[in-house]
This record gives C-alpha cells, structure tokens and sequence, in this order.
C-alpha cells in the first residue's frame, strides 16, 4: 500500500527539510524541478510552444525551474505567464534568473482580452505552476479566468505537485486545472483521490524532491492507496467440493430487473462459489430457472438460511424489500449488499430501524452513499451527502462504515474500501471499460462467492475488487469493449490467476 497524506503534512516535510536538515529552500526547488522536466522532457519536441503559468509562491519557483531545464535543452518557443503579487523569496530569485535568460515573459494581469487569447492559441504544453498544496479555498476571480482558459485550450497540460485549486479543504466543485499529468512531491495527495478530482490529475507521477527519508517517514497516511493489480487467494484444497466452496444465497431478480441476479449467479460460480441459489419473484421464476442449470431457484417462502454460507441481496430486487430485507439480517449470515438492497436497507435506517446485522458488505455507488448518509446523519445531511471537498469525502466514508459497522465497497471509477477502524483504501484501475451496465451485479457476484470461503468483509472486499478490475483488464485486452455477460468469462480466469 502506498500512503494518501494531507498537502498540509507534505507542506511541514518541506518546512522541516529547511529547518531540521539544514537544506537551503532553493536546492530543494532546484532539485524539484529538474526531477519534473525529467519525467516531462519524453513527452516534448522542441518545435512546441510551452506556456508556464507562475504564481508567487514557490509552486511558481517550481515552474520556473522547469522552464530553465527546458530552455537549456534547446527549447525557445516558450512564455512565462506571471501572476501574484506577494512573491516568495525563492521564487523571487527564480524570476530574477528568467529575466537574465531573457525568457519572454507577462504579466496576466495587464494582458487584455485578445492578448490572452493570443497566449494559448498555439500552445502545445502549459505548465501549471500557480498554486500548490497550501491553497484553504477557491481561487481569486482573475486567477479563475486564467485556469478557465488554459483548461479549454487544446494543449496538454501538466501539473507541479498538484493542480492549482484541488485541495483539501477545497471544494472540488471549484474552477481548478484539468491536467494531463501531474508530477507530485514527497507523497501522493488525498486530495487527488476524490472521484472529481482524481479525473483532474491525468497521469500521477511521484519524485523526492531532496526530502529526508526520515522525514518522509513521519508523515501520518489518510488513507492508503492499493499498489497491487492483481488479487491473492488462498488456493483451493486438492480435497474441495460443492459444499466446502461455499453455498451462496441471491435474493434477487423481479418482473422489472430479471438479469441483474442472474449476472451474480453465473459470476458467483466463476468466483469459486460451489453452490448457488438464487430466490426470486415468482414472475420471474420461469425465466430465471430455465436460464442456467447450475443455479438452484426458488421462490423464498419463509426456508431456513442456516444452510447457506454467505447472502448477496438486491441485484434487480425492486421496490418493498425491507421486511425480508430485516429477515435476511436475523440469519446472522454474512450478506453483500447492492442496488435495492442499499435502498431498503437506507429506508430502514431512515425510519429508525436500523436491524442488527451479521457481517456485511455494501457496494454503493456515489448516490447511494449519499442516501445513505441522508439516511444516518438527517441532522447535517446536507454537508455530509455533498461530500464537496477530498476531506470530507474521506470523512464521510469512514463515518457511515462505523455507524453501520459494515465494510463499504464504493464505486465510482475509482473504487473506495471503508471499513470499522481501518483507513479507506483507495482502488484505481484506471479502465472505463468496466462503466457499463451490469458490472456492478458481476462485482457483486464475486464478493458473495468470495465471502462465502474467505469468512473476512475486508479481505473479500478488497481481493474482490482486484479480481473485477483484473477481469475488466482482460476482457479490454481481448475485446475492447464489451457486455457484462461477456466480463462474466474473464472473471473465472481473474479469479484463478489469484491463487497462490
């Protein structure tokens, strides 16, 4: 796992690199920027047109570090675009050193309307060098403008440390820069791992700017990032069958939404289930029977649950659930919840009836995490649904988890694991591909069957969601773009390639 810290924390590394290990503030901004126009030069010709956007802070120093490396690379189709009156001493050196290179060079502030449009027009790169990680809230009106437009010129764009305006505190409703790729210091921020702006960040890359691994050390994680791509299983015994793999239970399915279950059925199996059943609408029983011969359905009549391993309930369940919803939490068996289970579950808890539960997994995507805050918190509900800034986002998933004392699998395309005393982990695998409908019932099919043998909410969580992002990884490879059924076949080999 890699750690997720606050900008604030990198922001003391940086301090204490000066104050403690006595590295002068400059040898630090040099050492950055070389290590930013390092992993930036592959991408560059030296025909493009480079516009660097510098601030007064040492964000700006940053950039104009850059900006000197590349020139001294033979790059001369270049600008400095300068904003900020308060300038930090190392940056106030950094634009001393532009101006003897005779770089060109403006000030945003006295450009008018058709000269900032001239700026960008035929820019290739521009370098965001404005703000760093100690902004607290939106940016200034004329700041606003100046990200606006470099945000809608066609140019790639390349972020120092972090985009100007994501930030902690900051909500990520505000104008900010859409970067390409950003190059960030010391560690990776949480406030780049929020489902709006992680989109904003492009490609993540990490340098050590010169910072003591002593102090990099004491900086405290948020929340922990999952480096792995692939899920580790224990491998099944040469002595397993269809009892011992685990017999799952799918309430599921209804006149409205009939595939939904039927997806989790047939990816349970592929997850190493050896039992499925599936309890449906007696509407939809003659459909869902005669459509895998493998799953066992039934219509629920009030059968024992004590024979059954682990419950996913919800995939295409409908309205009115909520009575056997509380019946299901009575087994005391372990239960993923998904879709319509999430709902009934939220309307529960909104009546004030929150059933006291076995283990329990629940897989909402980001508006029905909302409803579920609404559902607990009604008292600041508005504050804790929005979610608008990283911090909150992060404190919002923790707290529902604790409340509800259950393991929350979040699905955005990022996916986040909240989970009682235990920091979120963050899982990125950066494929679209998986957007498409019914992905959900196949994740959820897998975390079932895997919860079923495993016994462990956190651990079926997290193996589960590599072996869905894995899968999504093979079915992109093989076909590009593909149906929910078509995942379902990748699932058994993602599912095989974890065993260790």
């Amino acid at each position: 796992m890699k750690r997720l810290v606050r900008s604030l924390d990198v922001a003391a590394i940086d301090a204490k690199a000066q104050s403690v290990a006595k590295i002068p503030a400059l040898c630090l901004m040099e050492s950055a920027g070389l290590q930013i126009y390092q992993k930036w030069k592959s991408q560059l010709d030296t025909s493009n047109r480079l516009v660097f956007l510098c601030g007064g802070g040492n964000n700006g120093g940053d950039a104009l570090v850059v900006a000197r490396y590349a020139y001294n690379d033979g790059f001369r189709n270049m600008v400095l675009v300068y904003t900020g009156s308060h300038l930090s001493p190392s940056c106030e050196v950094q634009r001393s050193i532009a101006k003897a290179y005779k770089i060109p060079q403006v000030d945003w502030d006295t450009v008018d309307e058709s000269g900032r449009h001239a700026l960008f027009e035929h820019a290739s790169w521009i370098v965001d060098g404005l703000v760093g990680t100690g902004l607290r809230g939106p940016l200034k009106e004329s700041m606003q403008v100046l990200v606006s437009q470099a945000n809608m010129s066609p140019a790639k764009r390349l972020a120092i440390d972090i985009p100007s305006a994501i930030g902690d505190d900051v909500p990520v409703s505000s104008v900010h820069i859409h970067a390409d790729m950003t190059v960030t210091m010391g560690h990776e921020k949480l406030a780049m791992y929020h489902p709006i702006s992680r989109a904003s960040c492009g490609r993540i890359v990490l340098v050590n700017p010169s910072f003591p691994p002593f102090l990099l050390d004491q900086c405290t994680a948020t929340a922990q990032l999952c480096e792995r791509v692939r899920a580790s299983l224990p491998s099944l015994a040469e002595n397993e069958y269809k009892n011992s793999r685990g017999h799952v239970a799918i309430f599921g399915g209804s006149k409205q939404y009939s595939g939904a279950a039927r997806l989790s059925s047939r990816t349970a199996f592929a997850s190493r289930a050896g039992l499925v059943t599936l309890f449906c609408d007696k509407e939809v029983y003659p459909v869902a029977s005669s459509e895998s011969p493998s799953v066992m359905v039934q219509v629920y009549a009030g059968q024992t649950l004590s024979r059954f391993d682990a419950i996913l309930a919800g995939p295409g369940w409908g309205e009115g659930r909520e009575a056997l919803l509380e019946t299901l939490f009575a087994s005391k068996l372990p239960v993923v919840l998904d879709a319509d289970g999430i709902r009934a579950y939220a309307s529960l808890l909104k009546g004030g009836k929150p059933p006291v539960h076995g283990p329990l997994i629940l897989t909402p995507h980001i508006g029905e995490l909302r409803l579920l805050a609404q559902s607990l918190f009604p008292e600041d509900a508005h504050d804790v649904a929005k979610s608008d800034t990283p911090s909150t986002f992060f404190q919002v998933l923790e707290r529902i988890a604790t409340h509800l004392q259950a393991t929350l699998v979040v699905k955005s395309q990022l996916v986040y694991i909240a989970s009682v005393g235990k920091q979120t982990v963050v899982v990125e695998g950066n494929n679209p591909s998986l957007g498409v409908a019914g992905s959900g019932d196949v994740l959820s099919g897998i975390l079932v069957a895997l919860l079923a043998k495993l016994k462990d909410c956190d651990q079926a969580a997290l193996e589960g969601t590599l072996i869905h992002q894995r899968a999504g990884s093979l079915a992109a490879a093989q076909y590009g773009y593909y149906d929910s059924e078509t995942l379902i076949s990748f699932v058994g080999r993602a599912t095989q390639e974890a065993e260790v």
